[in-house]
């Protein structure tokens, strides 16, 4: 081998009379890659480069492979108690629809009362301007009471179905009171009118501005479920009362 062979050769890192641009290994042990160019200037960069590969996947891979193993029972406990929290709203619903039918389609016997009335706020400008006794009882039943019963299902109608627009939301709770109205008619269980039915959408809406404030106030969906939850278990005894307990009769 000549002198400048020998040179080239100690500098990529092969021993004397290895074949010029073949694989040697460096002090370390490890294997270097012979590119067949003088002074070693690729096989440097390469095991420079390879160095760094590994620094990365040492420091880089393993803590995040850690928090995933570390983050696992939060996450699981959070889903618990989220779907704890949904079966909790969806129980007391369930109940508050009860006492709903209960109250406007079952508290009266079948016949026993079918008027009708098609003009708005005649039946409200009649409990307004009426000074006979026992007027002031009945029309807050009716007025304050028609309100009243109709703003759970505002909150719980803007709660249920995930993004649904206002107006959605607000043709849901006229639509359910429409209803009501009409089998109230149509099987004289009680009267049917559009007064109702205005006094109903106001409740409804009284309970979607409710819900629309206390998702600004809250921000995150899961905050408003912890909140519906904890408010839904709070009615609990009142619907349960009313289903249960009292007697109905409108």
């Amino acid at each position: 081998m000549s002198l400048a062979g020998h040179r080239a050769a100690m500098e990529n890192g092969a021993p004397p009379g290895a074949p010029e641009g073949r694989a040697g290994k460096d002090p370390s042990g490890a294997a270097s890659v012979g590119c067949g160019t003088k002074n070693g200037v690729e096989s440097r960069s390469y095991r420079s480069m390879t160095g760094s590969l590994c620094t990365v996947v040492r420091m880089g891979v393993q803590p995040k492979l850690a928090a995933v193993t570390d983050d696992g029972p939060s996450w699981r406990l959070a889903t618990k108690r989220a779907k704890a929290e949904t079966v909790a709203i969806f129980a007391v619903f369930s109940l508050y629809a009860a006492f709903l039918l209960k109250l406007l389609l079952f508290s009266r016997a079948p016949g026993s009362e079918r008027s009708i009335n098609l003009i708005p706020f005649a039946s409200i400008a009649e409990y307004a301007f009426s000074h006979s006794p026992g007027t002031e009882r009945v029309a807050f039943a009716n007025v304050v009471g028609n309100i009243l019963i109709f703003i759970p299902l505002g909150v719980y109608a803007s709660w249920l179905p995930h993004r649904v627009a206002v107006w959605r939301t607000m043709l849901t709770v006229a639509s359910v009171s429409v209803a009501v109205e009409v089998i109230q008619g149509v099987f004289g269980v009680g009267a049917s009118d559009i007064d109702d039915v205005i006094l109903n959408f106001v409740g409804g809406l009284v309970g979607i501005l409710t819900f629309r404030l206390l998702s600004v106030i809250l921000h995150k969906r899961s905050r408003v479920r912890s909140a519906m939850a904890v408010l839904s278990l709070l009615s609990l005894p009142v619907w349960c009362y009313f289903l249960f307990i009292i007697r109905l009769h409108m």
